[in-house]
């Protein structure tokens, strides 16, 4: 099983809780709820990390965002695909009001969670609590940064 497949079925991806903690940010970000679409195409994002071994090869993340975006589109129109895919630096398009939800669902997300997908992937990535501290401190910068990137430091370690 790819370790994307993995994410999403029961790690930091999976596919109701990683979309729980980003509508639960939402709130936090926004002061209200996302409407029915964004509601949608929240569950879509990051259907595309299935099937791709994400942390360890170089540059199969790139393109996790592409398929939630299509089903986006196919959905909603260029409003869906953009919503999808300005999530994520990596995609090449504009920011949109995803991104800042996205990042900041690793600031809700309780830190058993974070914990258990720490040790679920397996992998040696940046521990939770450093985790939370530099996603803290890249959404204080405003900069359109890459969590990918973050985690992958415990990788360097």
């Amino acid at each position: 099983m790819t370790e994307g497949t993995k994410s999403y079925l029961f790690g930091c991806h999976q596919f109701f809780l990683h979309p729980l903690w980003v509508i639960m940010a939402w709130r936090k970000v926004y002061g209200r709820f996302p409407r029915f679409w964004e509601l949608v195409c929240i569950f879509l994002h990051v259907i595309g990390i299935c099937g791709r071994q994400y942390l360890t090869t170089r540059g199969a993340k790139n393109g996790h965002w592409e398929l939630g975006a299509l089903l986006a589109y196919r959905i909603f129109g260029p409003k869906g695909y953009d919503f999808c895919a300005g999530h994520t630096p990596e995609s090449g398009e504009d920011r949109s009001p995803l991104f800042l939800a996205d990042k900041f669902s690793w600031l809700v997300a309780p830190m058993w969670w974070l914990w258990s997908n720490y040790w679920l992937e397996k992998l040696k990535v940046t521990p939770p609590p450093e985790w939370k501290k530099a996603i803290a401190a890249a959404l204080e910068e405003e900069g359109f940064f890459s969590c990918h990137a973050i985690h992958k430091r415990g990788l360097e370690a």
